[in-house]
């Protein structure tokens, strides 16, 4: 369930270092969208939204009202909650991850 390091460094790449959880819902959605075989275009018409919409909340470009958000579980057929979760369980492994290679490379 880690965040791969190239998940990582994509979303750092779009200049966020902060680890937002806007970031790792981006990475969950879009696990679980590809997991199901759904193509975003088929995500964003299930959820009742536009095609660039969901591609920039996937890329972390944009971050997803409440709403919105439980649209797109709903297409997923989760629950809103089961994808924050995941989201934040990402973001402490990330943090985890952070922390230990700072502590490597003071020593």
């Amino acid at each position: 369930l880690s965040a791969t390091g190239a998940e990582l460094r994509q979303s750092q790449s779009m200049g966020r270092t902060k680890l937002e959880l806007t970031q790792f819902f981006a990475i969950v959605l879009q696990r679980r969208r590809r997991s199901r075989g759904v193509s975003r275009q088929a995500l964003a018409e299930q959820a009742g939204l536009h095609q660039t919409a969901v591609g920039l909340i996937e890329r972390g470009l944009r971050k997803p009202n409440l709403d919105t958000a439980h649209l797109l579980a709903e297409a997923l057929q989760v629950e809103l909650s089961e994808l924050i979760q995941e989201s934040e369980k990402l973001r402490r492994q990330a943090r985890e991850q952070m922390f230990n290679e700072k502590q490597k490379s003071k020593k």
